[in-house]
């Protein structure tokens, strides 16, 4: 088989789109804007934890659909090293995409963020989202997850910029082959 999985590709891409948006949304909210309440500020909070959401979803189903689904034999780089380190970095990105999951489900209720942002409650936003333990944890797995994203984007560009190996085609939107 050369190909993944047509649901894996479509899966892979939206993932990729949303961890994109997500950072974006969780930028402008933690950078951008000033602390405190602001409807723009709930809206795009409310907009990052759903986001969140979703993603935590689509790579819960796409580690099941890695281990349920006959996969693609592992790429080479031609490099021993870089071989085992695509594997450390796959699964790296699996485990900070799912901590991230984690670590913002845990600010969230830390800050009573649900009953604010998806319900009616009439508490204000916390001034100060980084006086919670998760916040901090949630923004070190942000910049791993990111540093993994480019670092993966990256390998990919080389092996088709480089390599000329096809192995983009492997995640593509072209028919499977056995």
């Amino acid at each position: 088989m050369s190909r993944y999985h047509p649901v894996q590709v479509v899966l892979h891409w939206l993932s990729a789109v949303l961890v994109i948006a997500a950072w974006v949304i969780g930028a402008i909210v933690f950078e951008r804007l000033p602390s405190g309440e602001s409807a723009p500020r709930v809206l795009l909070l409310g907009a990052h934890m759903a986001t969140g959401l979703a993603i935590a979803f689509i790579v819960a189903l796409r580690l099941a659909l890695r281990l349920s689904l006959e996969q693609p034999a592992p790429a080479t780089s031609g490099n021993p090293w870089l071989d085992r380190l695509a594997g450390v970095v796959h699964a790296a990105l699996y485990a900070a995409a799912l901590g991230m999951g984690a670590s913002g489900l845990a600010l969230a209720v830390q800050a009573g963020l649900p009953a604010i942002v998806f319900g009616n409650a009439q508490t204000p936003l916390p001034e100060d989202l980084g006086q919670f333990s998760a916040r901090g944890v949630h923004a070190v797995i942000g910049t791993l997850l990111i540093s993994l994203v480019a670092l993966h984007a990256a390998a990919a560009l080389y092996h088709h910029f480089v390599r000329k190996d096809g192995l983009l085609a492997r995640m593509g939107f072209g028919g499977r082959s056995t």
